[in-house]
């Protein structure tokens, strides 16, 4: 299986594909938290604003929009933010902001591995945070972290999220 991904910010085919999948990733979420999606409105809940959505994905300097592929197939997304200043004792430099894989390509280790692409990709202090009623995503990220960082990460319930905070040292130098 060759896992890759792909800068999306360029590419107009990914942002469009990203545009069409991203109703399925919301509607997936308030399944999970029994209608609400955290930070997230639901889709059409205050009209059609999914133009100011992504807006940040796609023309904001510290946004990082990624196509997730497995054998040149997109079948995920992730959107890896940067704050706008990063302030001492701050949780993360990097906050995995968005992370999907549709629902026929998991289990199979294409996220496990886009995930290590990413933190490899961005060296610095991370923030990975689920809601505290995502079980499966909370499960999924534990393991992942645990394993990318040997264990060296910490994790905080705070405000109805499970928060894990760990470095990555390790960068690919394109971008």
């Amino acid at each position: 299986m060759a896992v890759a991904l792909r800068d999306a910010l360029h590419v107009v085919h990914d942002q469009q594909w990203i545009r069409d999948v991203y109703p399925e990733y919301l509607h997936e979420l308030t399944d999970l938290t029994g209608g609400r999606t955290g930070v997230f409105p639901l889709f059409g809940e205050h009209g059609s604003r999914d133009h100011e959505l992504f807006a940040r994905w796609f023309r904001d300097k510290n946004s990082h929009p990624l196509t997730i592929l497995e054998s040149d197939r997109p079948v995920g997304f992730a959107l890896v933010s940067r704050p706008l200043m990063v302030a001492p004792g701050s949780l993360g430099e990097y906050r995995l902001a968005d992370f999907y894989i549709r629902r026929e390509f998991r289990r199979r280790g294409v996220g496990r591995l886009a995930a290590t692409l990413i933190f490899s990709r961005f060296a610095g202090r991370w923030l990975v945070a689920e809601t505290a009623g995502n079980h499966e995503a909370i499960a999924f990220w534990r393991t992942v972290i645990h394993h990318y960082s040997q264990g060296r990460y910490e994790e905080r319930h705070v405000d109805g999220e499970v928060r894990q905070t760990f470095m990555t040292t390790a960068a690919v130098t394109a971008r």
